[in-house]
């Protein structure tokens, strides 16, 4: 699939459609199957322009992922403003001109329009009939353009509930200005659409690209994906309320049974496993290895240097002088990052825990340096864990895969799923060990997963608050925190508690904080003893064994202690590393550089985080991060957004269980609204 043929269809695809604008209300011009749609190759051709509106920066190569990927317990990006903002959707804070808002709407809908071109183009072309000899490469062509179709409006059901919808292009309809179509009426079409596509498609084993192209069982994870999504809770309009309300539909329960029967049906298939470690998955995409019979059910096929920014945003920083970095591995960004609390979830026989959470980066000398700030590294793509280098001068356009579809998400979806229905069932609990098996090494099995599943097997509500944690454990940064926690409507409950938790460090970062035994009830956790205020860290060479992680060739800092509060190491780092029988050898910053003005001794650095202004307030990266929900001010006051209002509250008095809703939807673009000649009205207070 890659850059030729994907170049080749995108560009075949601008004689489908004069518009890139799909709500333009200017007439495109037409193109009637009497031109196109006429061989098998030239639909083929036409498919990959489908597959190219999916990879571009403004939708799932850059910005679904980064800009859109929205503050929560895992993910997590600080903001300083301390007024409200036009353009900071992470944040809840933004109005109508939000760029960003806007940049994803209209390539969202440049993407529908191309899909139903082709939907429509293919429908009426005259060799789309059983008679045809390859029927069935077209039927699979046909499946593919579904699920796209169904991958852009996904995401604007997610972030804009209800929108304008249309399952044909607008030369056919002659309607430039939808109406406004209800959500549950568009989950229920397009799964409607997919479940009359799925029997006609073929299984990754059939597909000659794998999981670079969507199979059968890709389309299955998309059914149960959407309908998991739409069975849950999500913000509504209310009469009344100004940014509405948390509900779920009325026929929850039919969402759900179809959500579990098409995550069943992957499962079923025997076509996908978890065999490949955690870690495995992702640095194997990084090094361009396409895995078909593993986790990966569809990768989203980026072409190195023209496409996809995963690796670049992802992964520890690598700073470079003038574009170019000292090592053949060229400059990350590392903006994709999780809270510093993530680490503290893990068990510490996870084995998903050092490999996600990085407390490190390198300097334009190629020097390692310490990450122990507001946020940590997700570390789960990086350029620097491809073993030859991208190259020396390389920033984004990496071409590393994304896998979109992964079979954890199917066995946890299905888990849900028949919790929902029936509770914490043998399936449910079997769906939940596969996950967990792989995460921990098998002698952890027994206590890990058998152990744990049993106990967390209890109650319904006891399991599902499982599920919802192994999916925090497994899918940092790829946009399904917010989503997860809005569906089972505990979004408003872990971002005030996610808010908290910062304020009641950065309180103990000076003296104790009035929340520690709130949050220590609530965490399990007494953050004042257990998060390292202080790390103590030393350069070391890199083994090339790739225990400590995945690159064996840039120098390297070893941390003493990356998950516990603990005093300097009292002995040498050599010494050190003897004593606790560590296979590493400590190294002196002049052994990195080879600068004589480098320091040759070998000794502990130590990095420690101040999280409150000398004024004995926190400073603005605590009090302004989750500015449009919950913010602090320089007086000590907690303020809570409900309904429009901010309203100054005291948390260790404030009812949890009324908290108000979230305003994550996103504002419908000005420009939209205009075109639509006033049909398209702002809801959520915008």
């Amino acid at each position: 699939m890659k850059l030729r043929n994907i170049l080749m269809g995108a560009f075949a695809m601008l004689a489908l459609t004069a518009c890139d604008d799909y709500l333009d209300v200017e007439a495109p011009s037409k193109q009637t199957n009497e031109s196109v749609f006429r061989s098998k190759s030239e639909i083929s051709t036409a498919l990959n322009g489908v597959y190219a509106k999916a990879l571009v920066d403004n939708t799932f190569g850059n910005l679904a992922y980064n800009g859109l990927q929205l503050n929560s317990d895992v993910d997590f990006s600080t903001n300083i403003n301390e007024v409200s903002q036009i353009d900071a959707p992470k944040r809840f804070d933004m109005t109508a001109e939000s760029g960003t808002a806007e940049k994803f709407w209209n390539a969202l809908y440049a993407g529908v329009e191309v899909a139903n071109n082709f939907i429509w183009n293919l429908e009426n072309s005259p060799i789309y009939t059983p008679e045809f000899a390859e029927y069935a490469e077209l039927t699979q062509m046909m499946g593919e353009a579904k699920v796209l179709r169904a991958m852009f409006y996904y995401e604007l059901l997610c972030y804009w509930g209800n929108i304008p919808f249309s399952l044909e292009p607008t030369y056919a309809t002659q309607e430039f200005v939808l109406p406004m179509t209800d959500r549950d009426e568009v989950y229920a079409q397009i799964i409607a659409d997919l479940q009359a596509a799925a029997p006609l498609m073929k299984t990754t084993s059939a597909i000659s690209d794998g999981v670079e192209r969507i199979s059968k069982e890709a389309c299955w994870s998309m059914i149960a994906r959407m309908a998991l999504q739409a069975g849950g809770y999500s913000l509504r309009p209310v009469e009344g309320k100004t940014y509405g309300e948390m509900q779920r539909p009325a026929n929850s329960r039919e969402f759900y049974q179809i959500a579990r029967n098409y995550a069943d049906s992957v499962i079923q298939s025997n076509t996908h496993s978890l065999t490949k470690p955690y870690s495995q998955v992702f640095v194997d995409e990084c090094n361009f290895i396409v895995n078909s019979s593993d986790d990966p059910i569809f990768e989203l096929p980026f072409a190195k240097e023209t496409s996809g920014e995963w690796g670049y945003q992802q992964g520890p920083q690598a700073k470079s002088t003038e574009g170019v970095t000292p090592h053949v591995w060229g400059e990350t960004k590392g903006g994709v990052q999780v809270t510093p609390f993530y680490r503290h979830r893990f068990d510490e026989r996870d084995l998903r825990r050092d490999f996600v959470n990085c407390f490190w980066y390198y300097e334009t000398t190629g020097q390692p340096a310490i990450n122990h700030n507001y946020t940590a590294y997700n570390g789960k793509w990086s350029k620097l864990w491809n073993t030859i280098g991208i190259g020396a001068n390389t920033t984004g356009a990496t071409g590393i895969n994304f896998a979109y579809l992964r079979y954890t998400e199917i066995l946890l979806a299905f888990a849900e799923a028949e919790n929902e229905l029936n509770g914490p069932t043998a399936e449910a609990q079997e769906a939940l060990k596969q996950v967990r098996r792989r995460a921990f090494a098998t002698a952890d099995h027994a206590e890990m997963v058998d152990a744990y599943v049993d106990y967390v097997a209890g109650d319904k509500e006891t399991f599902l608050n499982a599920l919802l944690e192994e999916r925090a454990l497994e899918f940092a940064g790829e946009n399904m925190r917010w989503k997860d926690l809005v569906r089972n409507n505990q979004y408003a409950e872990k971002l005030f508690y996610t808010f908290l938790r910062y304020y009641t460090v950065a309180e103990n970062c000076m003296t104790s904080s009035s929340y520690d035994d709130m949050m220590e009830e609530y965490d399990g956790i007494n953050w004042s003893e257990t998060f390292p205020f202080s790390m103590f860290w030393t350069y070391i060479q890199n083994p090339g064994d790739k225990s400590l992680y995945e690159n064996t060739q840039l120098p390297l800092i070893y941390i003493h202690n990356p998950y516990a509060a603990s005093s300097i190491p009292q002995v040498s780092p050599a010494n050190y590393m003897t004593n606790n029988a560590l296979p590493y050898t400590p190294i002196s910053l002049r052994d990195i550089t080879g600068l004589e003005s480098s320091s040759s001794d070998m000794t502990w650095g130590e990095a420690a985080i101040n999280w409150m202004e000398d004024a004995g307030y926190p400073k603005a990266q605590i009090l302004y991060s989750l500015y449009g929900y919950i913010r602090g001010d320089e007086r000590a006051n907690i303020i809570l957004n409900v309904d429009g209002t901010d309203q100054r509250i005291d948390p260790t008095s404030y009812n949890v269980d009324n908290l108000p809703a979230v305003r994550y939807i996103l504002p419908i673009p000005q420009e939209a609204i205009a075109r639509s000649g006033g049909v398209y009205k702002q809801h959520f207070g915008y």
